[in-house]
């Protein structure tokens, strides 16, 4: 792996020319060890998926230009876009950033930069942060809209996605959309996981859990407790008859 002060003396070439980091990137000046490289601190290093909505390759996803937040939300995160979301968290125009988080100047970042994502992409990222750290040193956790969202995963009502989890090796998970699936499906395939399903919030109908809510994992000599608790909105936001209980 590339140490750091070469990811940082390309970066600096690259600024040298007016070129951001991003860019050198996207326009493939700097190598994928030096995109990779990173100091790690401490004795764990975290990691968190999340929304991946069942999309294994590259694709173009823009954020939408209208977020209408009512009353006292108006105004305010995540009720915003384009140029104000980017003042408020003090996001460069033109940037990755930018790029990745607004629909602002959507059709001309989306040439500069190209598509986003892909799982492929994401192995190989938590593979060299696990080369670098060693397991032992590594939680990797999922923050669920991962079993859902594409034709091969209704097709295989999720199996196709808790099997590419499963190679991830993932820690734990959650649950968001993946309720569409049904009831039964859910726990059948939160049942047969090597890692756990926690939603603490999550009662059948005797007001019990239906699945774990918590776990402690061991990493680096550190006890971390992970409370896992699935998307509350979860009936309203979907027809109701498809998790009528």
């Amino acid at each position: 792996m590339i140490h750091r002060r070469h990811f940082l003396q390309a970066a600096a070439a690259a600024a040298s020319l007016g070129i951001p980091v991003g860019r050198a990137a996207a326009a493939q000046a700097l190598t994928q060890d030096q995109l990779l490289a990173f100091d790690p601190v401490g004795q764990v290093t975290l990691l968190h998926l999340t929304d991946l909505h069942a999309q294994l390759v590259p694709m173009y996803f823009r954020e939408p230009s209208l977020n209408v937040g009512v009353g006292s939300a108006k105004g305010q995160p995540p009720h915003l876009t384009e140029a104000a979301f980017r003042q408020a968290f003090d996001i460069a125009a033109g940037s990755p950033d930018a790029y990745t988080l607004t629909a602002e100047d959507f059709t001309a970042l989306a040439r500069e930069y190209g598509r986003m994502g892909g799982l492929d992409r994401i192995a190989t990222l938590v593979g060299a942060i696990r080369a670098q750290r060693g397991d032992g040193r590594v939680l990797f956790l999922d923050g669920g809209d991962t079993w859902h969202g594409s034709w091969t995963a209704l097709q295989t009502k999720g199996a196709d996605m808790v099997g590419l989890m499963d190679l991830l090796k993932i820690d734990g998970t959650t649950g968001h959309f993946e309720f569409t699936l049904g009831a039964e499906r859910m726990k059948e395939l939160a049942d047969a996981r090597p890692y756990k399903f926690m939603a603490g919030n999550v009662l059948d109908e005797w007001k019990e859990p239906v699945f774990t809510s918590w776990q402690v994992i061991e990493r680096g000599g550190v006890q971390i407790g992970v409370v896992g608790q699935a998307f509350p909105f979860t009936p309203v936001a979907n027809p109701r008859w498809m998790i009528p209980d």
